[in-house]
């Protein structure tokens, strides 16, 4: 009789024992999901873990106001400053123009697209637009600010602005006032004006379809209401 009572706590012993080991073992998968993986097959530096895939940034598109569209035989004042296009040319080649204030690694951009006299090939072609900034007025004695102040756009059917060029890769004359940074600026008192020629390169192929024209916007802070001010001056081609 001894012996069935101790044959039976033992039986109850080794069940109470596997069910711990089984309470153990199911402890240890707790949180985990997916595919457990034998640990022979994991290779050095392999955590488990999946990578999120990279975020990517999708930029809304961006449309014009008709409103905001101007000719060049337009003046416009952004600010107490004033833009005016006195000519334009769309063109492959660089004529006589000062190759000295070119954009120091222009060859090295466009490689064969473009030749020692700085002329465009491969779809490439320049704007050369003469932009007159004047200070018209305001609270400052003098400002300071920069000549390439304009953004080449595409406009489509819908409105809708593609963004061609925003590097001007030529201007007529330096300002030396300042650092080779500062070549681009002026400094003007007020009543003050100054006439540059700006260069923009632009991919004629990459133009949309619906579109012959190209429009040079010039963008300003209203110092009085804080609202940004956008005009574009078309320019046919």
């Amino acid at each position: 009789m001894k012996k069935k009572k101790i044959t039976a706590i033992m039986a109850v012993i080794m069940m109470a024992a596997g069910l711990s080991a089984c309470s153990q073992s199911n402890a240890k998968l707790e949180g985990k999901s997916g595919i457990v993986k034998d640990e022979a097959s994991k290779t050095e530096g392999d955590t488990g873990v999946v990578d999120p895939a990279p975020a990517t940034d999708v930029l809304d598109a961006e449309y014009v106001n008709k409103d905001d569209i101007v000719s060049i035989d337009d003046t416009i004042e952004i600010n107490g400053i004033t833009y005016k296009i006195e000519k334009y040319e769309h063109t492959t080649e660089f004529g006589n123009r000062n190759k000295d204030t070119v954009l120091d690694y222009l060859k090295d951009l466009y490689g064969e697209a473009i030749d020692d006299n700085y002329n465009l090939s491969n779809g490439n072609s320049y704007i050369f637009i003469t932009l007159t900034i004047v200070y018209k007025d305001g609270d400052d004695k003098q400002i300071e600010g920069n000549r390439n102040v304009g953004v080449l756009y595409a406009i489509k059917d819908d409105m809708e602005r593609i963004q061609e060029n925003s590097d001007c890769v030529y201007i007529d004359n330096y300002w030396l006032g300042g650092d080779e940074s500062d070549v681009y600026h002026y400094v003007l008192g007020k009543g003050e004006g100054i006439t540059s020629e700006l260069g923009y390169i632009i991919q004629d192929e990459g133009m949309p379809e619906d579109t012959k024209c190209i429009y040079y916007c010039i963008e300003g802070k209203d110092s009085k209401t804080n609202d940004t001010v956008k005009k574009y001056f078309k320019l046919e081609l």
